[in-house]
C-alpha cells in the first residue's frame, strides 16, 4: 500500500502532522501543544516552537511525572492497573504537553456529493487519577471505537500533575506579578491550552469548534469542575459530563485556599531539605527525582497538590453561586457509581468486616462525633436492611466523596443555572473479585469508549457491561451532538430540578427520585465540621 492510503496529513497552527488510518478512523498521537515545561517549572504553559517538516503523530507522548523514583515499577506489570485498563507504561517527563486525536475523517468535503462534510461534535476527555497520576494514553480511553461508532472527533491529552501542576509556591494575592503566581493552577492552565488548541485546530481534523464537550471521570471530572469556575475557559467549551468526581463548595471535595496551598508548599520545602525561607527558585531548580521524592513524602490528603481558589484563575469554589452564574449556560451531566469506594476498600474488606457495625461507628465518631456517626450509619442501614460492615463502609465513603458533591452541584445548578443539568447513578455490577467490587469507581471508563475488552478484569466482559457500554456511548454522543442525552437508548431522562430525578444506568435504565436522599443528607451533615476536613478513608482505616 502507498503512504496516502495508510496516513493523512493535517496542518496545525504549529506545523503539519501525519496520522495513521486504520479501520475507518485516523489517529494522531503525540501532537505537541506546549513547549517543554522543565525550563519553566511552576510557570504557565508556553506554545511550542513551530515546525515546518511533517511530524509523524504515530506514538503517544511522554506521561507527566508521577511515580516515586525510589519505588516505581513497570506499570504494565501492575495487576491493579491491568485490571482497570490503565497500563500505558510510557516514559515520564516534564516534557509532557502532548495530545491525541481520533477522527472518522479529516476530509473537508464529502466524497459522494462534493458538498462540505458536516463538522463533527468534539469530545475532549480529561483523564482520571485525581490531580496526581494517570495519562491520556491508557488503553481504556483509546478513542478509535468511540469516534467510529458515533461519528465524533475524540481528543485526549497529558498535562502537568501533582507537585509540578498544582503547587502554590508563592502567595498569589501578595505576589500577583511573580512568574510563579499561577503555580498552584498550572495543571489547569495546561488544560486551557489544550482547549485553545482545539478551538484553533480541530476543524482541520473534521471537528466542530462550536460543539466541544468536556468529559472526565474521577480526577478528570474534578478538573472540569474547576474549568466551569474559570472565566478564561468559558468560551472554549459548550457542555460537560462529570463522571464520579465533582469539586463542590461546602463538601468534602473542594479546592484549596491560598493559605492551605502555601502550607502544603512549606511542608514540601522541608521534605526536600530546603530552608524555611528558601524562595520558589529553590524548588524550581531541584532535580526532578529529588522533587518527586519530597512530594511523595508530603502528599497525604485527597486535595493536597490540587487546584487553588486564587481569586484570579479560579475566583470562586466550583458550584458556588458565583461559579454557577459564570457557566450556567452550559448543559451538564453529573453522576456517580453506586459503590464508588469499593475499588479502594476491597483490599481491606476482611479488616472492615472484623470491625463490625459498632467498630465502624466508633471509628467515625472519632472524626465527626458520635451523633453524626450514628445518624450516618443508621441512614445507610435503613436504606439497605441487612447490609454487612464492608458494604456499609463502602457506601459511607462513596456518599461522602462522590454522591454528596454530585448532588450538591446538581442542586446548585437547578436553582442558579439557565441550562439543564441531568443527574445519574450507574448501578451496573461487576463479577470481578468475586463480586466484592459491586459497582466500583472506574468501571464506566472503558465502557464509555466502547473498550470493554481492555478492562475486562474490572467489568467481567459480561453482557450487562456491553449493554451499558452501548447505552453510555449513545447517550454521551447524543449530548455532544445536541446538548441533550435523550436518544433511542435513553428516551426518558428529565433534567434535575425540584423533583430530583436521577437516571439509574444499568442494562435496563430506570428513573428514580432523590436516590439515597436520607443517606446523603446524613453524609452531608457529617461532613460539615468546624475541624479540619475529614479524610474518610483514614477515618475508617487509619
Amino acid at each position: 500500500m502507498n503512504e496516502s492510503v495508510l496516513s493523512a496529513v493535517v496542518t496545525t497552527t504549529h506545523g503539519p502532522v501525519r496520522g495513521r488510518v486504520a479501520d475507518g478512523v485516523t489517529s494522531f498521537k503525540g501532537i505537541r501543544y506546549g513547549a517543554d515545561t522543565a525550563a519553566h517549572r511552576f510557570e504557565p504553559p508556553r506554545p511550542p516552537t513551530p515546525w515546518t517538516e511533517t511530524v509523524n503523530a504515530f506514538e503517544f507522548g511522554p506521561t507527566a511525572p508521577q511515580d516515586d523514583p525510589d519505588t516505581s515499577t513497570d506499570r504494565a506489570d501492575d495487576p491493579f492497573l491491568q485490571m482497570i485498563g490503565l497500563t500505558d507504561n510510557l516514559p515520564q517527563s516534564e516534557d509532557c504537553l502532548f495530545l491525541n486525536v481520533w477522527t472518522p475523517s479529516t476530509a473537508p468535503r464529502a466524497r459522494e456529493t462534493g458538498a462540505p462534510a458536516p463538522a463533527r461534535p468534539v469530545l475532549v476527555w480529561v483523564h482520571s487519577g485525581g490531580y496526581s497520576d494517570n495519562s491520556g494514553s491508557s488503553p481504556s480511553i483509546d478513542g478509535a471505537a468511540l469516534a467510529a461508532e458515533h461519528d465524533l472527533v475524540v481528543v485526549t491529552f497529558n498535562h502537568r500533575l501533582n507537585v509540578l501542576g498544582y503547587t502554590q509556591v508563592v502567595d498569589p494575592v501578595a505576589e500577583p506579578d511573580s512568574p510563579y503566581a499561577a503555580s498552584g493552577n498550572v495543571g489547569q492552565l495546561d488544560i486551557l491550552a489544550v482547549l485553545e488548541w482545539v478551538r484553533d485546530n480541530i476543524a482541520a481534523f473534521g471537528g466542530d469548534p462550536g460543539r466541544v464537550t468536556l468529559v472526565g471521570q474521577s480526577g478528570g471530572a474534578m478538573k472540569i469542575s474547576l474549568l466551569l469556575a474559570m472565566p478564561a475557559a468559558q468560551a472554549l467549551f459548550h457542555r460537560a459530563i462529570l463522571q464520579s468526581g465533582t469539586v463542590a463548595s461546602g463538601t468534602a471535595v473542594h479546592a484549596q485556599s491560598p493559605a492551605e496551598a502555601l502550607a502544603v508548599a512549606a511542608r514540601l520545602r522541608t521534605a526536600a531539605g530546603l530552608d524555611d525561607d528558601a524562595g520558589p527558585d529553590a524548588l524550581a531548580e531541584l532535580p526532578l527525582k529529588d522533587l518527586m521524592r519530597a512530594y511523595k513524602r508530603v502528599a497525604t490528603g485527597l486535595m493536597d497538590f490540587g487546584p487553588v481558589v486564587d481569586g484570579a484563575i479560579v475566583p470562586h469554589q466550583p458550584f458556588s453561586r458565583e461559579s454557577v452564574a459564570l457557566s450556567g449556560d452550559k448543559p451538564l451531566i453529573m453522576g456517580d457509581m453506586d459503590t464508588e469506594a469499593s475499588l479502594f476498600l476491597f483490599p481491606r474488606r476482611e479488616e472492615i468486616e472484623a470491625l463490625g457495625r459498632d467498630g465502624i461507628v466508633e471509628r467515625l465518631s472519632g472524626a465527626v462525633g458520635r451523633a453524626a456517626a450514628q445518624r450516618l450509619v443508621g441512614a445507610v442501614e435503613d436504606s439497605r436492611p441487612g447490609i454487612g460492615p464492608y458494604e456499609l463502609a463502602v457506601r459511607i465513603v462513596s456518599s461522602e466523596l462522590f454522591a454528596v458533591p454530585a448532588r450538591t452541584g446538581a442542586e446548585a445548578r437547578a436553582t442558579g443555572a439557565g441550562a439543564p443539568t441531568w443527574r445519574y447513578r450507574n448501578v451496573l455490577r461487576t463479577p470481578a473479585v468475586d463480586g466484592a467490587l459491586m459497582s466500583p469507581h472506574e468501571l464506566d471508563v472503558a465502557l464509555v469508549f466502547g473498550n470493554v475488552d481492555t478492562a475486562v478484569g474490572l467489568n467481567g466482559g459480561t453482557a450487562g457491561a456491553r449493554e451499558v457500554s452501548r447505552i453510555l456511548g449513545a447517550a454521551w454522543a447524543a449530548f455532544a451532538r445536541t446538548g441533550s442525552p435523550l436518544c433511542q437508548e435513553v428516551p426518558d431522562w428529565p433534567p434535575y430540578d425540584r423533583d430530583r430525578a436521577v437516571l439509574l444506568i444499568g442494562p435496563s435504565p430506570a428513573l428514580a427520585a432523590d436516590v439515597d436522599g436520607e443517606v446523603l443528607n446524613a453524609a452531608a451533615a457529617a461532613g460539615e465540621t468546624d475541624a479540619a476536613p475529614v479524610d474518610w478513608f483514614t477515618a475508617l482505616l487509619p
